[in-house]
């Protein structure tokens, strides 16, 4: 999923002549403490709350302190884990997303970041748990899947946490079924240590219901 597609129609640009008051009745208007501002179409920086709340640039255009703005922004052939990338590196609830000229295209906001990573990670599907450890120098793709597909199921997800200090490798893995006695034996059996399972359906029931409930604070 690229970036274009996960763009906020709702939020505007402000642009280089707005003044810091005006960019704070937007912010308010908007529910968002960052506004992407534009000179033109080009993309010019990243204001936020306190920029502008700061009473020497109230009545002054964002032009006057231009220079001083942050600048993250993402490319618009960018995949939503850059986006994310972006968001966490600059701090960031809203990513500006540019063309190959540094013309502006839109804005991604963390809220419709977070359903089209929820949505890619199936959070909403129904299935088990495994976590796993393993040596790094012991990781193999192709035999975890296969370990998995061996036993009639497969793999909507998976995640990899790397500890250079233990030399280990976490694996989180989220599976299409509920039914893991078989899978997790396997993996025993492959010399995979199995730190948690989840397989009952009131954990899916709380995954969703704490998404849900992120979901409705991030639309406060």
């Amino acid at each position: 999923m690229i970036a274009p597609k996960l763009i906020s129609d709702y939020i505007a640009p402000l642009q280089v002549s707005d003044t810091g008051e005006q960019a704070l009745i937007a912010m308010h208007e908007h529910n968002v403490s960052q506004l992407p501002v534009v000179d033109g179409r080009h993309y010019a920086g990243l204001i936020t709350m306190d920029d502008a709340i700061d009473t020497k640039r109230l009545k002054k255009p964002i032009s006057k302190f231009l220079e001083q703005l942050r600048k993250p922004y993402v490319s618009d052939t960018a995949h939503v884990f850059d986006v994310m990338r972006a968001a966490l590196e600059f701090n960031v609830r809203v990513v500006p997303v540019v063309d190959e000229d540094h013309n502006y295209v839109g804005v991604i906001s963390a809220e419709s970041c977070l359903r089209a990573f929820a949505t890619l990670n199936s959070v909403k599907e129904h299935g088990g748990i495994i976590e796993l450890e393993i040596p790094l120098k012991d990781y193999s793709l192709s035999e975890i899947a296969r370990v998995v597909e061996d036993n009639d199921a497969a793999i909507l997800n998976l995640y990899t946490n790397s500890d250079k200090e233990t030399g280990k490798m976490q694996i989180t893995l989220k599976l299409n079924t509920t039914e893991l006695n078989s899978i997790v034996s396997a993996f025993e059996r492959y010399k995979y240590e199995v730190k948690s399972v989840h397989n009952e359906e009131e954990y899916t029931e709380d995954l969703k219901e704490r998404y849900d409930a992120l979901m409705r604070y991030l639309n406060v």
